[in-house]
């Protein structure tokens, strides 16, 4: 079987495996020891959303510091609005209606005495339960798994059950991935790392499907070569696709990490994880897992 280039990768998909198992157990005991920075929609409370016209560009830090009178403010900002407006989210804890009122016109008088009242404007109240908040985490986790189900089913369709399974790994680690990034780099978990996690995993397995694709290709044009070599082919000729594709994506999505703020700065760190964790997974924890699986079948067959 000649090739231009034959790249040897089933040599190193035990270490990569025991590499990546050995990064998401750090994740997790890290998020047993310190838990997840769970964002404002997340947790119960009082939220107010606020636009903010200034001169200069405004951190959360400069608006928390006009909010001094409010205990427990959080402040995030989302990003710009309209005519160089920057419009922030603040967060208090949910209490009975006046002190929620009260909590409310506090925020407000301390915009007003930094940033004047005519640069100041409210967008939104919402209150945010302990109920909604826990109901919500509770739908991340069945979209998410929803989100799996599905893509494992489409490739259980298309291919073998090991091919479908071995992709379905692969996502699932690039999900753990990026959990431990924000678990271990303290961002926030919101609703936009939510979105980085389900556009990483259409990307993911959309790359692995190249390779699958290129491995069927390749059993049914040398039935007679080691199944392997066949992987390591498959691999090696679908290799310059892979790189050239994530390396692309990244030029993009390291752009909005450098140059923007607020949710969509996390959303693009998030997303920078992922396209590599999506390109080494399709790599080597997929084709790992189906170099395994065979390697067992030959065993069984031999014994």
């Amino acid at each position: 079987m000649k090739t231009k280039k034959l790249y040897r990768f089933s040599r190193f998909f035990n270490a990569c495996t025991a590499v990546s198992i050995l990064i998401i157990l750090g994740g997790i005991a890290r998020f047993f020891i310190k838990g997840i920075n769970f964002g404002l929609e997340f947790r119960p409370g009082m939220m107010e959303l606020v636009s903010i016209r200034a001169e200069k560009p405004l951190r959360a830090d400069d608006v928390r510091t006009a909010l001094t009178a409010v205990k427990g403010a959080e402040v995030k900002a989302t990003g710009g609005g309209m005519q160089g407006e920057q419009v922030f989210q603040i967060k208090t804890a949910l209490s009975n209606d006046a002190e929620n009122a009260g909590n409310s016109d506090a925020i407000m008088r301390g915009l007003y005495t930094a940033y004047g009242m005519e640069n100041v404007s409210k967008i939104s109240t919402d209150f945010i339960g302990a109920q909604f908040s826990a109901s919500l985490i509770k739908n991340t986790v069945l979209l998410v798994s929803g989100a799996l189900v599905l893509i494992w089913l489409y490739a259980l369709i298309r291919f073998r059950w090991d091919y479908a399974l071995g992709a379905i790994i692969a996502l699932l680690h690039d999900t753990f991935i990026i959990l431990t990034f924000i678990v271990w780099t303290g961002m926030e978990f919101t609703t936009t790392t939510i979105a980085a996690i389900l556009t990483i995993i259409g990307y993911s397995i959309n790359s692995t499907v190249v390779i699958l694709d290129r491995l069927r290709e390749n059993i049914h044009k040398f039935p007679e070569e080691n199944f392997i070599l066949i992987l390591d082919k498959s691999l090696s000729e679908t290799l310059s696709r892979s790189v050239i594709t994530t390396v692309t994506t990244m030029f993009a999505s390291i752009s909005l990490f450098v140059f923007t703020t607020g949710s969509i700065h996390d959303f693009a760190g998030a997303l920078n994880v992922g396209l590599v964790s999506g390109c080494y997974s399709s790599i080597f924890i997929s084709s790992g897992f189906i170099a395994f699986v065979y390697k067992m079948r030959q065993k069984q067959l031999s014994a």
